[in-house]
């Protein structure tokens, strides 16, 4: 069964102070994969394969259910230049394969290596969060990091999430609507 969330309200853009968060269009595919493979290999390599696959999930997700993952680009310059991507999937959505269930979606992020450190991914997880918040009836969003990803972790508890397990050399956070 299909999702009943209002995806016509998710914005297909949207703007923080230094960022500019962006839907990726089909003909982006290249480009999202070639940031992918940077931002993504933070503890292995990602092939030039699983980067397009990623790509390819990226735009058919947005497609498919009307929100997904942004292009995060910087604004500090005058001409927008692609750091990583920001945004959500259902939880168990993920290239070459769609969800069975709807109920539940979670925060994503990535970043190149000369972008971290900056507060970037901060700044993009907060807009992403309240658009959501905004634009879905949905009573949390969850996020889940590498139990050695110290400064993901982090990102996350900023971002007003609150750690909920660890185990299996991940940890899990929620954040909750506000009342």
């Amino acid at each position: 069964m299909q999702p009943a969330l209002p995806t016509t309200l998710f914005p297909r853009q949207i703007e923080t102070e230094r960022l500019l968060l962006r839907r990726p269009v089909q003909d982006e595919a290249n480009l999202c994969a070639a940031y992918a493979q940077e931002a993504l290999s933070r503890t292995e390599p990602v092939s030039i394969p699983e980067a397009q696959s990623f790509a390819d999930f990226m735009i058919e997700h947005w497609h498919r259910y009307g929100f997904g993952f942004f292009i995060m680009s910087t604004r500090e310059s005058g001409t927008p230049v692609t750091l990583g991507h920001v945004g959500f999937k259902y939880v168990d959505a993920w290239p070459n394969h769609w969800p069975q269930s709807y109920e539940a979606i979670e925060l994503g992020y990535a970043i190149i290596p000369g972008a971290r450190g900056r507060g970037y991914v901060t700044e993009g997880a907060r807009g992403a969060l309240a658009a959501a918040f905004t634009s879905f009836d949905i009573p949390s969003i969850r996020a889940k990091c590498r139990s050695d990803n110290v400064k993901s972790a982090a990102v996350l508890l900023r971002c007003g999430m609150h750690e909920e397990a660890a185990k299996d050399e991940m940890r899990y956070f929620r954040i909750m609507r506000s009342t």
